[in-house]
């Protein structure tokens, strides 16, 4: 039974992890297009800023089957998913903050770090306390259950 579950469990794992490596190639494959369409409107001076030349570079292989949809579905929904935790609050903060950026940038990125990993730890060291918790309880209850099955079963044979 214990095997079972392992090999379930190593299952869903590839499945993750394989999820989680198509979504990281397809979003750098996203940034690759806005690096280039970046550099070009750059070289060029274009007046049209890099990224929305590189969203229509991206519209027209799209539109035109030089880059299927899936090459970037998942990446692209990731994307969309989380677009306003990536652009609007940073980027208010870097343009009203520019100075204070440069000056401790890094140091606000490391306590930014800190934190989250903090809170990321905590968060798993309780979820996993009170599971364990929930799990004793289950066990508890079922082992009472199985008990009182069995005293029952003792009376009716007497």
């Amino acid at each position: 039974m214990q095997l079972a579950h392992s090999a379930a469990r190593l299952q869903l794992l590839r499945q993750q992890s394989k999820h989680v490596s198509l979504a990281l190639i397809q979003i750098g494959i996203i940034c690759l297009f806005a690096w280039g369409a970046h550099a070009v409107a750059t070289a060029l001076h274009s007046p049209i800023p890099g990224s929305v030349l590189g969203l229509a570079v991206v519209l027209l292989a799209l539109a035109l089957k030089i880059i299927p949809e899936k090459a970037i579905q998942v990446g692209a929904a990731w994307f969309i998913g989380d677009l306003l935790l990536f652009f609007i609050p940073p980027m208010i903060s870097v343009i009203k903050y520019e100075a204070l950026l440069k000056q401790y940038g890094f140091n606000i990125l490391l306590t930014i770090v800190l934190g989250v990993i903090s809170v990321l730890l905590g968060t798993g060291f309780v979820v996993d306390r009170v599971f364990r918790f929930e799990r004793k309880q289950h066990l508890k209850r079922q082992m009472a259950k199985h008990l009182k099955a069995q005293q029952q079963q003792d009376t009716k044979a007497e």
